[in-house]
């Protein structure tokens, strides 16, 4: 309904910084409008953060979703790949963080809950595994774009981390939760003013 009402100002660009869409979220999320980025969607801010921290190496699990791995390719990094077993039900086993630290990679990204296993991981262990990033200097991001589905997601979310930990970045969309896959609308959590400072290098005014 919001979108037909806005049709006659379609002629108008949006408006540049996001402003009052970043004063909505803001306090729909319980954080600071200055920890926001918008972007054309979530793949779009993955592409973009992909640009801007231009990592060279990468620890994804496998399967996840499919865009990190494309975005990563793309700015030339190094994956390397942590499997789901079906014997452990997809499940990341207790050794990730292990592996983690032998193979320090500049950048991760879990899915929580996953995509497409579905699986959750608890605050327990993406605290830990958030600990571990901080050992070795790795950006953490987190892909919460399902959690809204979720009864318990206020309880398995890392937002009430942002403001301590400077390179954890949580990314989240309206596709799902709002069935407006069409409209592409998605939005980065993260306090880090030099990665503001470098995304919004990479990122369309518009």
């Amino acid at each position: 309904q919001a979108i037909i009402d806005s049709v006659e100002d379609l002629s108008d660009y949006p408006r540049v910084g996001c402003g009052p869409l970043k004063e909505a979220i803001a306090d729909y999320e319980h954080t600071k409008k200055e920890y926001l980025i918008c972007g054309n969607g979530a793949a779009d801010l993955i592409f973009s953060l992909s640009r801007a921290l231009n990592p060279k190496k990468a620890l994804l699990p496998a399967p996840t979703f499919a865009e990190y791995e494309q975005a990563l390719v793309s700015v030339g990094c190094e994956i390397s790949r942590y499997y789901l077993k079906e014997e452990n039900d997809f499940c990341i086993q207790k050794d990730y963080p292990d592996v983690l630290k032998r193979e320090k990679p500049d950048i991760i990204f879990l899915c929580n809950p996953n995509n497409p296993t579905g699986i959750v991981y608890n605050k327990e262990f993406t605290e830990n595994v958030l600990k571990k990033c901080i050992e070795t200097d790795t950006y953490l991001v987190i892909d919460e774009c399902f959690n809204n589905f979720l009864e318990n997601g206020e309880e398995v979310s890392l937002i009430n981390k942002i403001e301590k930990y400077k390179k954890l970045v949580i990314l989240k969309a309206f596709t799902k939760m709002y069935a407006m896959a069409g409209i592409r609308l998605g939005y980065i959590i993260c306090s880090c003013k030099e990665f503001h400072k470098k995304i919004k290098a990479c990122i369309q005014p518009w």
